[in-house]
């Protein structure tokens, strides 16, 4: 069928659109970093004795902002700049579903055939963690963080890496690309969330450590408006958690996929080999957090390096390594 090639315009204007509102999420992100009272009066006050053998009396005691948001039931942001970034990453990720789903309907398939089209899956798939997240374990912090990777790389894809509307190669042509590359798209997604969560436990606890030592920290600011390290580190673990298993049923389908199309399960192809050494690091990972001498900032460089494998898999392999998956990298 030919290519509606008034949806793929639609598409391209509605990721442009969504390029703009992440970038105002993001800038909404900072102003409540920037503006947002760090420290609130809490509404029961302590027995405090004043004076030198003084009886107790109630004084407020001041709390961090966001440990008196966290002590509210509610799972919605509070703050004006707060609401808005959630709002406009909200409205951003409606764009960008939008964007995907016209892409596909352009081309008459599932719209992961290149690398253009699988980068703005896996960052959709990351700002739609974040969405649940930031729901489900008012993780509101994470935005600004997740959205910098996210417009970075959807910047790229619509100037350096993007792909006009087509159809899929010979070799696409099969049913395995929408459980395959799907699994690898959800995975990934959840990968990207894991290793910026990760990062901010690594600058989180080493702000704690300097500061418990008496020692100046340049990200003290940045740490007071997150929650302590043992709370990025489950909320990192996490979503690895989840993403491990979707990676390796990705890895199992591409397995049963190369066999329709080569005739053989694994040949070690470069694609076929650091997806396998990023389902091993991973692997390690959480071997690693399930004993006790490897948790906290050991398992967490470890997960950096598998973020590391998954980087190399998905961007350096198809931009420098020639291979039976060249035909997904860049035009």
């Amino acid at each position: 069928m030919p290519i509606n090639t008034g949806l793929a315009d639609t598409s391209n204007a509605l990721l442009f659109s969504t390029v703009i509102l992440y970038a105002l999420a993001m800038l909404c992100y900072a102003c409540d970093f920037a503006f947002a009272k760090e420290r609130v009066v809490a509404e029961a006050p302590a027995l405090v004795a004043v004076g030198a053998g003084g009886p107790p009396v109630q004084v407020p005691i001041s709390v961090p902002a966001d440990a008196a948001s966290r002590a509210t039931p509610s799972r919605w942001p509070t703050g004006v700049w707060l609401r808005a970034a959630f709002g406009l990453t909200c409205i951003g990720l409606f764009c960008h579903v939008l964007a995907i789903l016209a892409r596909g309907l352009a081309e008459h398939r599932v719209p992961w055939g290149n690398m253009y089209e699988f980068l703005a899956a896996i960052t959709c798939m990351a700002v739609l963690v974040l969405v649940a997240a930031s729901v489900k374990y008012r993780a509101y912090y994470m935005g600004l963080f997740v959205l910098v990777p996210v417009v970075f790389a959807l910047g790229l894809d619509l100037t350096v890496i993007y792909t006009p509307a087509g159809s899929l190669v010979p070799a696409l042509q099969s049913y395995w690309i929408a459980i395959h590359v799907t699994a690898m798209i959800i995975a990934s997604g959840l990968f990207i969330f894991g290793a910026v969560v990760t990062t901010l436990y690594l600058v989180a606890d080493r702000s704690q450590r300097r500061i418990a030592a008496g020692q100046p920290s340049w990200s003290a600011g940045i740490v007071d408006h997150l929650p302590k390290p043992a709370i990025l580190d489950r909320l990192s673990y996490r979503s690895i958690l989840f993403g491990f298993p979707v990676w390796t049923f990705g890895v199992m389908a591409g397995a049963i996929w190369a066999d329709h199309a080569w005739g053989r399960y694994w040949g070690w192809d470069p694609k076929e080999t650091w997806s396998f050494i990023t389902w091993v690091v991973y692997a390690m990972f959480l071997h690693a957090r399930a004993t006790a001498g490897w948790r906290g900032r050991r398992a967490a460089w470890i997960h950096l390096i598998g973020f590391g494998c998954l980087m190399f898999n998905l961007i350096g392999v198809n931009l420098w390594i020639t291979g039976l998956h060249s035909y997904a990298g860049m035009p």
